[in-house]
């Protein structure tokens, strides 16, 4: 039997959930991000897209993919790519997007960023929203990501101390980022704006998974919500054989920062179906047989005959769950 579990690899442990609306939209749009996969109904356009502002990092920490496969070219996406895909999406009833593709780019980099966040707020994008270090927080960056109407931020953060913070998060200072968090929290609160709501998240490494009782009462006190993410092993992931399905073959795509459009947010180098600068359309990938084609090996559980899914760290995680019975 098939087991699709969404959303299955973060755990809240503190404050409200950042995805809480009452907006008859948008409810209806968490309502399909967990149907679609359960159905096996794609639809005619993703209901979200992971969009690449930067594919570059400030940052070196040892969980991180990165350090465990090549990435190609790297590089900053253009307005007039991040245009061409907010164009096409808000025509075909786009829902949400994160201006991060995988685990390896750091969006503050990226300077065009607070223009992004407008243009896809003026083009109707209900939850607009991205995950950061928040070493480049700046309180001038945080007042123009605001103002220009961010729904909601993903803060990444390791532990509650400076020991354990710079030791994974390797570039980085413990005192100057979770002032940067304090400071951003405060001028949100004196706009006004009532958003972004602010989500503290961590992997779970060994020093936080011993001490997540401390972690949600140091972090509860200041984000709006505060999460773990299970730890992915990249060294035990290949050749695993399950009915497990991923969900996001019925929920995302991915545009890289050149325009490639991928298959699979968690790895963005795999798996192109496209480029939007070459005349393929977010739409026509969606539907189109090479990706239909995935979809019907993950459907029989021969995802393991998909390279980018055999080399998928979060697939091993979840496999190793499930068989686990957890």
């Amino acid at each position: 039997m098939i087991k699709i579990r969404i959303n299955a690899n973060f755990h809240t442990i503190g404050g409200k959930s950042v995805l809480r609306s009452k907006d008859p939209r948008f409810l209806e749009y968490r309502e399909q991000w967990a149907s679609r996969p359960q159905s096996f109904a794609a639809g005619e356009f993703p209901l979200h897209l992971d969009i690449e502002a930067s594919s570059n990092c400030n940052l070196r920490c040892p969980f991180c993919a990165t350090n465990y496969r090549s990435i190609g070219n790297k590089g900053f996406m253009s307005f007039n790519t991040f245009k061409k895909v907010i164009d096409e999406g808000a025509k075909q009833g786009l829902c949400a997007i994160k201006l991060n593709s995988g685990n390896r780019g750091e969006p503050l980099l990226n300077r065009l960023l607070p223009e992004m966040i407008a243009y896809a707020k003026k083009k109707g994008i209900m939850d607009v929203y991205f995950n950061t270090n928040a070493t480049l927080l700046t309180k001038d960056t945080s007042k123009k990501v605001i103002k220009a109407g961010l729904d909601r931020l993903s803060i990444s953060f390791e532990g509650t101390t400076p020991e354990v913070y710079e030791k994974y998060r390797v570039g980085a200072k413990f005192n100057k980022v979770l002032k940067n968090i304090k400071d951003f929290i405060k001028i949100r609160n004196k706009i006004k704006t009532g958003k972004p709501l602010v989500r503290i998240q961590t992997v779970a490494v060994p020093e936080v998974a011993a001490a997540l009782a401390e972690y949600k009462r140091f972090w509860s006190k200041i984000a709006d919500e505060v999460i773990y993410f299970d730890f992915k092993d990249h060294a035990k992931q290949r050749d695993l054989v399950c009915d497990w399905t991923c969900p996001s073959f019925w929920q995302r795509l991915s545009i890289a920062w050149d325009g490639s459009i991928t298959a699979c947010h968690e790895y963005p180098d795999f798996c192109k179906l496209g480029n939007i600068n070459r005349g393929n359309s977010v739409r026509s990938v969606w539907q189109g047989r090479a990706l239909e084609k995935l979809r019907e090996l993950q459907k029989k559980g021969r995802s393991h005959e998909i390279e980018m899914c055999n080399n998928c760290a979060f697939r091993a995680a979840e496999i190793f769950k499930l068989k686990k019975g957890k």
